[in-house]
């Protein structure tokens, strides 16, 4: 006998499926939606109005992206040239001197000789022994035998932040379009060597003339038989009086390549096998407008403001474009005792 209180199994079904039918007063067909919830989208107006603030958005974050990316390369460059300094230290240390600016195979006078620049003595201390035993030294660093060495890209020669390049220079950072000149295809050098302020330059200390060859990395030029010399004489860090943290020997020549005279050819002093590799400092920082600044080999710096320099004690310092040039001619003398104030660098 089935008990009063147990409902049959299909009516059970059947009141699941009328509850679970849904009432239209909640669930309204198709159509009958009103009001602001039928709207779908954006306007015109609210939709421009989103584009303009993204813009916004942009133009501020922009800039802030920019400067965090020029001080990574700034900072990328400063590493260069202290790695730099360190190899001018080592080899001072092995040799007891440091390398000369510039050197001849033979006297000047011969026109078989050929430069050297420091930049080549250097490559056994920035670790390059291997590019350094593919010179054939019996040849010019510009001869095509000797391509294979100097036609290698060297991170530490070559600024990040180098945004402008001379015309003969490749953005791959070789020599192109030389003309016949002995050069092509050798990987250039954003870095100069100083052999000294302007010989033409005074003393601010006493008022005489610098004459050449007073810095660190120099050359032969000015002294007595110079034609004659193939070597400099030797400097020590003895011989910086005026301090190796007051001395500078490398700064920024970004984006060189060759030097053009009436349409031709001249000079390869961008590659960093150039035996013109090095020059004495005239004028300020970034006071040259580009070409000129290439051809006169003056400091010249792609980061904004100003341009980094290398002391002999291996510190970097990022001098401004506003540094007087008495300053700066005072920090390319290893000896002329001259007086920097204390905010010089």
């Amino acid at each position: 006998m089935q008990s009063q209180y147990l409902q049959p199994r299909t009516c059970i079904r059947q009141q699941m499926a009328i509850s679970a039918v849904p009432t239209p007063a909640y669930f309204p067909q198709r159509g009958h939606l009103r009001g602001p919830a039928a709207t779908a989208g954006f306007t015109l107006v609210e939709l421009m109005t989103v584009i303009a603030m993204i813009g916004v958005l942009i133009a501020l974050l922009l800039p802030a992206v920019q400067a965090a990316r020029e001080a990574s390369r700034r900072t990328q460059c400063t590493n260069n040239l202290k790695q730099l300094s360190i190899g001018l230290a080592t080899f001072e240390a092995v040799h007891a001197k440091f390398p000369a600016g510039q050197r001849w195979s033979g006297p000047r006078s011969d026109p078989a000789s050929y430069a050297s620049a420091w930049s080549v003595a250097l490559l056994p201390q920035i670790e390059q022994q291997a590019v350094a035993n593919l010179f054939d030294t019996r040849f010019p660093q510009s001869a095509p035998r000797n391509l294979p060495a100097t036609s290698q890209v060297i991170s530490l020669y070559l600024c990040p932040s180098n945004s402008q390049i001379e015309s003969h220079r490749s953005e791959s950072g070789h020599l192109i379009n030389l003309g016949g000149v002995p050069g092509e295809g050798m990987a250039c050098m954003d870095y100069l060597g100083i052999s000294g302020p302007d010989k033409d330059a005074k003393n601010p200390l006493n008022g005489e003339l610098y004459g050449r060859q007073r810095g660190i990395l120099i050359g032969t030029k000015g002294f007595p038989n110079s034609d004659k010399l193939t070597d400099p004489p030797p400097i020590r860090a003895k011989d910086v009086t005026d301090g190796l943290s007051n001395t500078t020997w490398l700064t920024e020549c970004t984006g060189r390549g060759a030097d053009e005279k009436q349409g031709i050819v001249d000079a390869i002093h961008g590659a960093w096998a150039s035996g013109n590799n090095v020059t004495h400092i005239d004028g300020g920082i970034n006071d040259d407008p580009l070409p000129q600044a290439w051809h006169n080999e003056r400091i010249h710096s792609d980061h904004p403001g100003g341009a980094l320099f290398a002391m002999c004690d291996g510190s970097i310092h990022f001098l401004p474009d506003s540094t007087s040039k008495k300053v700066i001619r005072s920090l390319c003398s290893r000896n002329g005792e001259e007086l920097l104030s204390e905010d010089a660098l």
